[in-house]
């Protein structure tokens, strides 16, 4: 029984976004608008020569009211033929009611009603059919208004122009969200879809591409095929576990980095969770200590060669904590910068890394006495695929919604600040 209710309460619901908001809200006009006829005029009921055809009048408006507003939204876009009869049969009974009014309240219904109730199967012409819907059903309820009044006259026109301009206006406004909305579901999809490749990208150079260049480096030295055949087999599994993802990884909130500590607790706004800070000084001097491609030690086990220049970490006196997740990619992006200081920056290079705590935000600045970048190096390194600085440095900082500087002149180093959002 729970389930046959909970499939017929499915039936009824009406579409999501803007069009079932427009519908909702024509479904609260009916209402209100009948709750208002009915004191207004409902108290003349008993003076007509006949109120039961009155209470009969009130009966129809307020049932009607209720079907109207719990079928159309509901065959929306599912029934489109159903919806369109209901809309045309709205138009109808609001003619209809309209040249009845004299039944419940021969003297001064004829300003309340035709305004306001009747209105609804305008707008709901204008919902269902646009611009012409609407201008349709005005016209309709103008040509009721002059029939109920029996003449043209200032109080038959009045309602007559209100009809018509509405219908024509609600019917453009409300194609206008409807197309507004559906474009911006487009750019939204086309976002999502960047970001997972942009996802993918990252993973794959921070793991294979960053395996091959050490192979390619390390081959001419004398490099072990057995080490080799261990890298290789390390990322075809890794390779596998990324393609079988959903989404970007995050990390355990009840067991954050190593070497971070336990933290204290953040509230998430996003998903109103509470989840785990950590302090990121110790972080970073584990990724400044460990290897020569640092991204390398994220997920393949030790030894690997230092680095050849030495690395100074420089962090605060006291913890600078953020959430355990961002302070994840916050580290992998400052592993990339040391990668490209391995591979770019010279022989005997040093390396300075300096984490600022300014508050609302973090601070991470990499700094290099290497050769230096030449102007337009990083568009160029973009254009030609590389994605260390582009994906696995700036894609990270900027899905925390942080922002990537980088400085530097031919043989005088490079200096990359990193600065997220707490």
């Amino acid at each position: 029984m729970p389930l046959r209710m909970l499939r017929g309460s499915d039936r009824l619901r009406g579409p999501e976004g803007v069009r079932g908001a427009l519908w909702r809200s024509l479904a609260v006009f009916r209402l209100a608008t009948a709750l208002y006829a009915f004191v207004t005029v409902g108290r003349d009921v008993g003076q007509t020569a006949h109120p039961a055809n009155g209470i009969v009048w009130f009966g129809v408006l307020v049932v009607w009211s209720v079907v109207m507003s719990l079928f159309v939204p509901a065959t929306d876009g599912r029934r489109p033929r159903v919806r369109t009869a209901l809309v045309v049969a709205d138009v109808a009974v609001c003619a209809v009611i309209m040249m009845t009014t004299d039944v419940v309240s021969p003297d001064g219904s004829a300003d309340v009603l035709p305004a306001l109730w009747t209105g609804s199967g305008v707008f709901s012409a204008a919902l269902a059919g646009g611009t012409a819907g609407g201008i349709i059903g005005g016209v309709t309820l103008a040509a009721a208004s002059v029939a109920a009044r029996g003449s043209v006259d200032d109080v038959s026109i009045r309602p007559a122009v209100l009809f018509v301009l509405s219908g024509a206006i609600v019917g453009y406004l409300s194609r206008t969200a409807i197309r507004a909305e559906a474009a911006l579901a487009q750019v939204l999809a086309v976002q999502a879809g960047n970001a997972e490749r942009e996802r993918l990208a990252r993973n794959v150079h921070d793991s294979v591409l960053q395996v091959l260049s050490l192979i390619a480096r390390e081959a001419p030295h004398g490099l072990a095929a057995a080490e080799v055949a261990r890298l290789a087999a390390d990322q075809e599994s890794a390779l596998r576990d990324l393609l079988r993802t959903p989404g970007p990884p995050r990390a355990s909130v009840a067991h954050p980095p190593p070497g971070g500590g336990p933290g204290s607790r953040a509230h998430d706004g996003a998903s109103g969770l509470t989840v785990a800070e950590v302090d990121l000084g110790p972080l970073l001097a584990e990724a400044a200590r460990t290897s020569s491609s640092p991204s390398l030690a994220l997920a393949l086990p030790p030894p690997w060669p230092p680095l050849r220049g030495a690395v100074t970490v420089s962090t605060p006196g006291v913890p600078v904590e953020l959430r355990a997740d961002h302070a994840v990619e916050v580290v992998a992006a400052v592993r990339a910068v040391l990668d490209n200081v391995v591979a770019h920056a010279g022989p005997g290079a040093s390396a300075w890394l300096l984490l600022e705590d300014d508050g609302d935000s973090v601070a991470v600045t990499v700094r290099d006495d290497g050769v230096g970048i030449a102007p337009g190096r990083v568009e160029r390194a973009v254009a030609e695929g590389r994605l260390g600085l582009a994906v696995s440095v700036c894609g990270r900082i900027r899905e925390l919604g942080g922002d990537v500087v980088v400085t530097g002149r031919p043989g005088e180093g490079t200096e990359v600040e990193l600065r997220v959002p707490r």
